[in-house]
């Protein structure tokens, strides 16, 4: 039987007995399974991701579908505090509904000459808004619309439910050849009484 026989020529300093366990692991099938169930609880890590940025993905299209009709949500909320404020405002008005006949029956009486009247409304902010127009004369149309503001202060019922009486806005207009003074007037609402 032969023997073998192992030589190593390198100098005693350069010799390499043998590689230790962990210069050996790299070479083992445990490394192999490490290295594989590292790489498929990455995997297994993706999965949900996916799942979660396609749930993402529909949420914005679902809001993007939902925007027009939010804005309808809130364009009706709105109309509804407005109307709730009417609402209230009609009620004021209804408590006292033989002196609101009698305000705008002199309303209509302390009215100048060339004066008419547009529009009379409720509004939440500003009271009883009275939208009219004049036809000009040179300056006495402007004349008029502040006599009216003053007539109606002047009036002991129409001073009693209102505040203030202001001019809001006045405005020129060429109607083909007659020029018309549109205006506004705004008068805020006192409180009623109290009833018991």
């Amino acid at each position: 039987m032969a023997t073998l026989l192992k030589v190593n020529l390198l100098p005693e300093s350069a010799r390499k007995l043998s590689l230790s366990s962990i210069e050996q692991f790299h070479r083992t099938p445990l490394m192999w399974i490490a290295v594989a169930s590292m790489i498929g609880f990455a995997a297994l890590l993706l999965i949900p991701l996916g799942i979660l940025q396609s749930q993402l993905r529909q949420l914005h299209v679902t809001i993007e579908l939902l925007e027009p009709k939010k804005a309808d949500v809130d364009r009706i909320q709105r109309t509804l505090q407005t109307l709730r404020a009417q609402e209230g405002a009609f009620r004021n008005m209804r408590q006292g509904g033989n002196l609101w006949s009698k305000r705008l029956n002199l309303l209509s009486n302390v009215t100048p000459d060339g004066i008419w009247f547009t529009e009379l409304r409720l509004d939440p902010a500003k009271g009883l808004v009275i939208e009219g127009s004049a036809i000009g004369q040179g300056g006495s149309e402007m004349v008029n619309v502040g006599r009216l503001r003053e007539d109606l202060k002047a009036d002991t019922d129409f001073a009693a439910a209102i505040k203030d009486i202001q001019i809001e806005s006045i405005k020129r207009i060429q109607d083909k050849d007659i020029e018309v003074v549109q205006f506004t007037l705004s008068c805020m609402l006192a409180e009623p009484p109290a009833t018991p």
